[in-house]
């Protein structure tokens, strides 16, 4: 694969997690594949929009999904992804609190659901 196709597919993976209901609808999908019906309750959002976001990310291979009698269900295509996430949500939070910035670190604490570990 030439080099210049894999930052363009690296770029779509980027876009879906620079969109705030994107990365919504991963945090739901977390250790649980869910219906396009559970995504839409978990996100309290329509399920037109929901429905768009879905595709496009199984489109980009970020999501997989199966079908069972009538119901889809949806599951993130690689557990890694969200290690990424979260680490990145890591960083930037910290570097927030390190510069003083919006966020304090009780809410550092809080937004990252720390249970002791760093």
């Amino acid at each position: 694969m030439e080099e210049r196709k894999v930052y363009e597919l690296q770029a779509e993976v980027y876009k879906i997690l620079s969109n705030p209901t994107r990365l919504m609808i991963l945090d739901c999908l977390k250790g649980k594949e869910k219906t396009v019906s559970e995504i839409v309750k978990c996100l309290n959002q329509n399920k037109s929009n929901v429905s768009q976001h879905l595709n496009y990310m199984k489109a980009v291979g970020v999501l997989c999904s199966r079908k069972e009698g009538k119901k889809v269900y949806y599951y993130i295509s690689d557990e890694r992804l969200l290690r990424a996430m979260d680490m990145i949500k890591r960083v930037l939070f910290e570097r927030f609190v390190q510069c003083g910035r919006m966020i304090n670190g009780e809410e550092v604490t809080h937004l990252l659901g720390r249970r002791g570990d760093s």
